[in-house]
């Protein structure tokens, strides 16, 4: 995995966005297929069809993955009976939570007896590895046969690429989703304070939250700018503002991480003034993440970060803050004007979690076939006015109203205690590959009190009428990157919070940076460069 604490978050947002993932009633594709709509009066024919192309003969499966459902899903549930009887297959489910997965496949893996189906989180060194050492069956001459893998834009297959081929088929996440900036809009209309629009006014807008007691309880208790352990999150405000974007370039025309650029330093900078003037809580550097969550939803915190779909009991809860703080308003923050004159936010790979298949099925056409029917038919959109007991398909997937799911204020909402039993889509990640923002726009739908319907409508909104830098080091491969990115962030973040609090000169920056290189930064710079040049890849706005 790229980093369990951001997968973990990541997981929430997929579980949100394939519940509330809406497609248009055209569901035209980026390639201009037109999309299988399972959605609409089509679902019970589709439905019969995977059934009839699976009754040929019965083929026995073995599926291993990760999962985050709680309880884990077992192999002998009523779910699994209902794979077995609509595919006409003997599916045999092993799932490891996530927590512990990645050494689990690696021991399944090096022991060589590779299941049929083999699941991961993202690409990562073992994805590349277990592809090169001829593990996994390559899908190329496939991802033109399936309406759902037509759907998938060239970006998100050029990062499952190994050696120029395809070896993973992915699973749709949001590309707009993640962690976005937020704030108490009620806060500046109290202040008189207008959006800020760039770090300067940001500084100015967190000073008063701090200090001028925008809650007005008379008391010195409110926290300006929400900031946990290890910078988290990033206070970035647009793709030039990014550590983990490859925006910047170097004086030899190179990309770089954002963590050694330009604009990491003015947000270190704009922090370390805060930490000088007493701005930042005291504690910020040993306080975990979701404390900060907690302060939000007190009342207490003015700038903060959510995300599309909302992050559950680990994120903003608008029930709790309607009751702590009756007023609040939270709105987005837009993206900051950058000094190269680039305004806009860095798309994600679009997809999280993908499928291998074992490469041992290379001789049995039928098997390969029938597992990537399969596939295909969890991987189909739903119009969100349609996620109810009378859409054939959506009731099968999420194992039938009142058992794997409940309706509440028009919204299907999932029965945690029990999806792993009922629900097909526990085993089988769902979700249709969405062209036009229709998963954006289902979150305030779903949204379960006005006010966060409020905040889902003006993020779906803002989101939607952004630019967006596609990451180019999302698209390849690069072994260096995997294998030194985690260990240099790491470095630079403790060295950047070194300086926010004084113990080392910001004008070590560039002395840092020569060290960051000296530790392998350099390396990866060079072979990440030398991928995009080999790959005519560029960085570009969406």
């Amino acid at each position: 995995m790229r980093n369990k604490l951001v997968s973990s978050l990541l997981i929430v947002a997929l579980f949100s966005s394939v519940l509330a993932a809406c497609s248009s009633k055209d569901n035209s594709t980026g390639n201009g297929n037109a999309s299988s709509n399972a959605g609409g009066n089509s679902s019970g024919n589709e439905a019969t069809a995977a059934a009839d192309n699976a009754k040929d003969q019965k083929i026995s499966i073995d599926w291993f993955d990760g999962t985050w459902e709680d309880p884990v899903p077992g192999p002998d549930s009523e779910a699994v009976k209902k794979i077995d009887e609509k595919f006409n297959v003997d599916f045999k489910p092993q799932y490891i939570p996530f927590d512990t997965y990645e050494e689990k496949l690696a021991v399944k893996m090096a022991s060589g007896d590779i299941p049929d189906v083999i699941g991961m989180e993202s690409v990562d060194a073992n994805y590349m590895k277990w592809a090169q050492q001829g593990a996994f069956l390559p899908l190329d001459e496939f991802l033109k046969q399936y309406e759902s893998t037509k759907a998938v834009p060239d970006y998100a297959w050029d990062s499952l690429k190994v050696d120029g081929k395809v070896y993973g088929i992915p699973t749709y996440f949001s590309p707009k989703g993640g962690k976005k900036p937020v704030i108490r809009k009620d806060w500046l209309d109290k202040l008189h304070l207008k959006m800020p629009t760039n770090y300067d006014e940001l500084k100015q807008v967190i000073i008063a939250f701090t200090k001028n007691d925008p809650d007005g309880n008379g008391k010195d208790d409110t926290i300006g700018l929400g900031l946990a352990k290890g910078i988290y999150y990033d206070p970035s405000f647009g793709a030039y503002y990014g550590n983990a974007t490859w925006y910047n370039k170097n004086g030899s025309g190179q990309y770089i991480p954002g963590a050694i650029a330009d604009g990491n330093k003015e947000k270190v900078t704009f922090l370390a003034d805060l930490q000088k003037q007493g701005i930042l809580q005291a504690d910020w550097a040993v306080t975990a993440y979701k404390d900060i969550f907690k302060a939000f939803n007190a009342g207490k915190v003015g700038v903060w970060y959510e995300q599309p779909g909302g992050s559950g009991n680990n994120g903003i809860q608008f029930d709790v803050l309607k009751q702590n703080a009756p007023s609040a308003e939270v709105v987005p923050i837009p993206p900051f004007k950058a000094p190269d004159g680039s305004q806009g936010l860095t798309i994600s790979g679009s997809w999280y979690r993908m499928y291998m298949i074992s490469a041992k099925l290379k001789d049995q056409p039928e098997k390969v076939k029938r597992i990537l029917e399969m596939i295909d038919y969890f991987h189909k959109p739903v119009n969100f006015d349609q996620r109810n007991s009378q859409n054939e398909y959506f009731d099968w997937l999420y194992g039938g109203e009142g058992k794997g799911y409940q309706m509440e204020n028009g919204a299907a909402q999932p029965i945690a205690e029990n999806r792993s039993n009922v629900a097909p889509s526990a085993y089988i990640t769902d979700g249709g590959w969405f062209m036009k923002d229709e998963d954006l726009f289902a979150f305030p739908k779903m949204a379960k009190t006005p006010a966060e319907q409020a905040f889902q409508q003006s993020l779906a909104d803002l989101l939607h009428g952004s630019k967006f830098y596609v990451n180019p080091t999302g698209r390849i491969i690069s072994p260096i990157l995997m294998e030194k990115s985690g260990e240099l962030q790491e470095y630079i973040t403790t060295e950047t919070t070194k300086m926010i609090f004084g113990e080392r000169p910001l004008s070590d920056w560039d002395k840092m940076v020569q060290e960051y290189l000296d530790k392998g930064g350099k390396d990866m710079i060079d072979e990440v460069n030398k991928a995009l040049e080999a790959n005519k890849i560029q960085g570009e706005w969406k």
